[in-house]
């Protein structure tokens, strides 16, 4: 069905009634309807699906899809009327006299037309609409401007509002095409021509309630006001309630109901009644062709439920804790503490063994069966007797966590073939089995806390459920001092000592003693077990039993000849099996080899086996030299040597002058006096080259200052 656009024309803005014309070219199977008579159209008739200019067909659907729109008519399943302008303007295409109009009335016309073309019209459709006397006298007339090109197939209303003068009831229609046709150009389709009373706004509501949708229950005492109001525009205006039973398709008028107000009271027999208030001037109330009408209040009498049924004797259990909600009926229940009358009962009421309760049926819309059911209680007491279980478990790893199979637990709780067990981590959750706080998989549950509760919902067959207490506590487990790998010294023994405050000892040798010495190397294990009361916690300790010796020095690689910026590595021999720690000052020792950032000057390197296996020392020295001297013979810095080298009887050094000259050579323990044959020389900067035992040389200058 093609698209509804919004009204586009001057139609009534007060109050409407009932359409009394309602042209809609008629309905049927065949794909074309009747022709029109030659008094409604000077357009020729066609069975053709594309009328030429100047022809015009009454189809179900535009099968021209390349240049029209494919529609339906303008509600779908009828028939529409389709023109193609002729190529000269004519004096209509489409004429109708109505009959049987109310003389001195406002009616609203309105039709609805669509464009048919897609995508080119040379020439749009542009209609004028009259409504004229039967001698030709206008009574209005409304133009439609030029009707564009959609992008889709659209049926669009047009319309306008005129008055009958007094005495006159007939009226006729005429459309005229103020354009010609084209090729293509101006083709188009209209449907559903409509005259419907246009009168004062009207409208109603329920008296108190700010719905005029309401719901009441069969047979309930009720007593609705329906107010209506009307705008000015009337003389002297009558009324008429009416109401409809088939969803508005049909109205009667409501005998006597014919005051501005009226008051709804009969609920006796269920539906939806719909009531809407019809106006008319003095004189018109009678015909339907004068009166506008309100729109619509609807009053649904809901049918009365029927009585609940369910059993009427139920067996609660203390455990339970029942109230009135835990009782069982096959539908919405509203209770009661009497058959008849009595107070309604909260659903959080508690049940009492022997009281009999009675429910109403009760809908959504709070309707309550005429009848009420009655559920006599009874509340019973558990017939088994459950056991609360504790129980201690080991951590074997001292990580924190066990699993367990709770499980294991369900015989010494309750003694019986048929119950049902279900685990919870809260009281309330096994209450009222919170699927938040139950334990999915009991079998492997995993025990976290030193102390933990597990609280186990048993459901048995004299339906009670009780609640049995699982305690279960996770002890660590014992702990040695001993390390995974110890050192035993070349030549000596050790002691393993497992720690004392145990229950037992058992070693790996057969020994049960707290310690024990050995003299080899190898693996040995001892296992120790603590008396916690309630039960004997144990744990393994393998123990790698490594051999050790005292360090031995193969070299020591300084790296120096600088301020601040010198460095030591201590390397040991490959006998050298220990756990070793150094040290350059004896007191503070590292484990890695290399000492960086060191000072210029005598160190003695230490190296010592963690174990006490022994030690290790050395004297080395870190060289340097002085930036400058002053040879005046003030005892002060009077020479210039090269500083540290005890430990370097070998080491030479030369001194240049500028120019390359050689001035001297000094052994270790020498120095230069600043002077050459005898005689001093300038003040200036001088350079030398120092030739070390290993053969590597080092240059650089100094400054005599005089």
């Amino acid at each position: 069905m093609a698209a509804v656009c919004s009204v586009n024309a001057q139609l009534c803005e007060g109050s409407l009634g009932d359409p009394i014309v309602n042209i809609d070219f008629g309905s049927g199977t065949a794909t074309h309807g009747s022709p029109l008579g030659s008094d409604i159209t000077s357009y020729s008739w066609t069975t053709a699906d594309f009328p030429q200019d100047g022809y015009y067909t009454i189809e179900s659907t535009t099968n021209t899809p390349n240049t029209w729109w494919t529609t339906t008519d303008h509600t779908g399943g009828g028939y529409m009327m389709v023109v193609n302008a002729s190529f000269s303007i004519t004096d209509y295409f489409y004429k109708k006299t109505v009959t049987g109009l109310c003389p001195n009335t406002t009616y609203e016309f309105a039709v609805w037309i669509m464009n048919l073309l897609r995508s080119t019209d040379n020439s749009l459709p542009n209609i004028t609409l009259t409504i004229e006397q039967e001698d030709g006298t206008i009574l209005n007339s409304y133009n439609t401007g030029d009707i564009p090109l959609q992008s889709s197939a659209v049926w669009k209303q047009y319309g306008f509002f005129f008055t009958t003068p007094p005495d006159i009831e007939t009226v006729v229609i005429r459309m005229r095409n103020n354009k010609v046709g084209a090729a293509p150009g101006n083709d188009i389709a209209l449907d559903d021509i409509t005259f419907r009373p246009c009168g004062p706004t009207v409208t109603t509501a329920v008296e108190d309630e700010s719905s005029a949708t309401l719901t009441v229950c069969e047979n309930e005492t009720v007593n609705y006001t329906l107010q209506g109001t009307v705008s000015s525009g009337y003389t002297n205006p009558m009324y008429q309630w009416q109401t409809s039973t088939d969803g508005g398709s049909t109205w009667i008028d409501i005998p006597g109901a014919t005051a501005i107000d009226y008051t709804f009271t009969v609920s006796s027999t269920p539906g939806t009644y719909m009531y809407r208030l019809a106006v008319a001037d003095e004189g018109n109330i009678d015909s339907a062709a004068c009166r506008i009408v309100s729109e619509i209040i609807t009053i649904e009498v809901l049918e009365t439920p029927v009585v609940l049924t369910g059993e009427t004797e139920q067996e609660f259990c203390t455990t339970q804790q029942p109230t009135v909600s835990d009782l069982e009926v096959n539908g919405s229940a509203v209770w009661y503490d009497n058959l008849e009358g009595g107070n309604q009962l909260m659903e959080t009421a508690s049940l009492v063994n022997g009281t009999t309760y009675y429910a109403a049926q009760e809908t959504v819309n709070g309707c309550e069966s005429d009848e009420r059911l009655g559920i006599t209680v009874t509340i019973v007491s558990p017939t088994l007797a459950i056991n609360d279980v504790s129980d201690i478990f080991c951590d074997d790893l001292n990580d924190g966590v066990e699993t367990i199979n709770i499980t294991n637990y369900e015989a010494e709780m309750a003694t019986c073939t048929d119950c049902i067990f279900t685990c919870f981590t809260s009281l309330e959750g096994a209450e009222n089995v919170s699927l938040d706080s139950q334990i999915s998989s009991p079998q492997a549950y995993e025990l976290t806390s030193e102390d933990e509760t597990i609280y186990v919902r048993i459901d048995s067959s004299d339906q009670c459920y009780q609640i049995a207490q699982l305690s279960l506590q996770l002890q660590s487990t014992p702990e040695t001092p001993l390390e995974e790998t110890m050192v035993l010294c070349e030549g000596a023994t050790l002691t393993l000592d497992a720690g004392s405050g145990f229950y037992d000892y058992l070693w790996s040798t057969g020994e049960t003693t707290s310690s024990i010495t050995v003299s080899e190397v190898g693996t040995y294990s001892v296992t120790v077990t603590q008396d916690l009361s309630d039960i004997f916690c144990s744990s393994t300790l393998d123990i790698d039993v490594v051999l050790g010796n005292a360090p031995s020095i193969e070299n020591i690689v300084i790296d120096d000849w600088s301020d601040s910026q010198n460095s030591i590595t201590i390397n040991l021999t490959d006998s050298s099996i220990g756990d070793y720690e150094y040290s350059i000052d004896g007191f503070i020792f590292q484990d890695s080899n290399v000492f960086t950032d060191l000072p210029s000057g005598e160190y003695t390197v230490y190296v010592q086996e963690k174990n006490g296996c022994g030690n290790a020392s050395e004297v080395v020295y870190l060289l340097y030299y002085k930036k400058f001297f002053t040879p005046n013979g003030d005892t002060y810095n009077d020479t210039w040597s090269i500083e540290f080298t005890d430990e370097e009887p070998t080491l030479t050094t030369k001194i240049y002058d500028r120019y390359g000259k050689l001035l001297t050579h000094l052994r270790a323990d020498d120095a230069w006096d600043g002077t050459f044959n005898g005689c001093m020389m300038p003040s200036n900067d001088y350079w030398f080259v120092v030739t070390r035992a290993n053969g590597k040389t080092h240059t650089g200058h100094f400054t005599l200052k005089q």
